[in-house]
C-alpha cells in the first residue's frame, strides 16, 4: 500500500481530469525569500497544527505556542497515531522481508488493547498486499531484479523529513514521497487536504529545490476489513494560496501572542477542547 500500479493510475487520472499543473514561480517553495511565500515571522510551527483547518480561529496555535499548553490527544487522534505507526512498520518490515528474508510479524507491543484488532488487521492486510505484488512482479518478469520488484510493490519513501524553517515552520515530515508526488495517509477526517498537501510540497521545494506538482491523499478505514480510497490532487496556485493564507494567519497568532478566541463550535476531538471549555465557558 500503495503499489506502483495504483499510484500511477491515480496520477494519470489527475492529469486527465485537470490537465497540466500551472504553478506561478512566486508560489514555488524555493521562493521563500520573497512574498507571498516568505513568512511574516519564523515561529517554527508544526504544519499539521494549522494546515488542515481543524480550528477555524487558530486558537490552538495561541494555546500551544503562546501559553505552552500541551493539549490532551482525543481517542480519535490516538487511534490515528497508532495506525500510522503500524502502517509504517509494515512498510519497513516488507523491505526487510524482501532484502533479508526476515518474516513479517505485526509485533503489537505497546499497542493499546482496544486497538489491537484494528492494528493487526491493518498490518496483515498491508503485508499480504505487498508480498503478493512483490512475488507477482518477480514471477511475471515485470522486474528483473529484487530491487525493481520492491519498487513495483512499494514505491513510497516514508516519513520524509525536511527543514521547514524557510517557510516559518519546524521540521516537516511528509508521510511519503512517490513518483515525484507527496503522499499523505489519513485514518480520520481530512479537511483542507489539498492545502495541507501543498504545504508539504512547498516545504520540500524550499529544502531540496525540486518541483512537487501533485499530492496523493490515501483515506484508510480499518474495521473488520481494510478499505482505502486514493485521490491525487494537482498542487497548483489555488492549493498553494490556501496553504499560505492559513500559514500567515497561524504565524500572526503565534508571533503577536493575541488570543483569537474559540470558534462558535468546537469539535470535541480537538486536543485543546478542555482548555477552551473549562467550566463550560470560553
Amino acid at each position: 500500500m500503495l503499489t506502483l500500479a495504483e499510484l500511477s493510475k491515480a496520477l494519470r487520472r489527475a492529469k486527465t481530469t485537470w490537465g497540466p499543473v500551472e504553478v506561478s514561480p512566486e508560489l514555488r517553495g524555493w521562493s521563500y525569500d520573497k512574498p507571498p511565500v516568505k513568512p511574516p515571522a519564523y515561529p517554527g510551527l508544526a504544519l499539521s497544527d494549522f494546515a488542515y483547518g481543524y480550528c477555524p480561529t487558530y486558537r490552538n496555535i495561541y494555546l500551544k505556542y503562546v501559553l505552552g499548553e500541551r493539549g490532551a490527544p482525543s481517542k480519535t487522534l490516538q487511534e490515528g497515531q497508532v495506525l500510522h505507526s503500524v502502517l509504517f512498520k509494515a512498510l519497513e518490515d516488507f523491505r526487510r522481508y524482501a532484502y533479508a528474508g526476515v518474516p513479517m510479524s505485526p509485533g503489537l507491543e505497546g499497542v493499546p488493547e482496544d486497538l489491537r484488532d484494528k492494528a493487526e488487521a491493518l498490518y496483515k492486510y498491508v503485508a499480504a498486499r505487498l508480498i503478493g505484488e512483490y512475488s507477482y512482479a518477480l514471477a511475471a518478469r515485470l522486474a528483473r531484479s529484487r530491487d525493481a520488484a520492491v519498487f513495483y510493490a512499494s514505491p513510497i519513501a516514508t516519513q520524509v523529513a525536511v527543514d521547514g524553517a524557510p517557510l516559518g515552520l519546524g521540521y516537516v515530515v511528509a508521510d511519503g514521497l512517490a513518483l515525484g508526488a507527496v503522499v499523505e495517509f489519513k485514518f480520520g477526517p481530512a479537511p483542507n487536504v489539498e492545502a495541507a498537501l501543498a504545504g508539504y510540497a512547498m516545504a520540500i521545494e524550499a529544502d531540496w529545490g525540486v518541483p512537487v506538482d501533485y499530492g496523493i491523499h490515501v483515506q484508510i478505514s480499518v474495521n473488520h476489513a481494510v478499505e482505502y480510497k486514493v485521490t491525487a490532487y494537482p498542487l497548483g496556485d489555488s492549493a498553494r494560496s490556501k496553504f499560505l493564507e492559513a500559514r500567515d494567519e497561524a504565524v500572526d497568532v503565534a508571533a503577536s501572542g493575541r488570543d483569537p478566541g474559540a470558534p462558535p463550535q468546537c469539535p470535541k476531538t480537538c486536543p485543546f477542547y478542555a482548555a477552551c471549555h473549562a467550566g463550560g465557558g470560553r
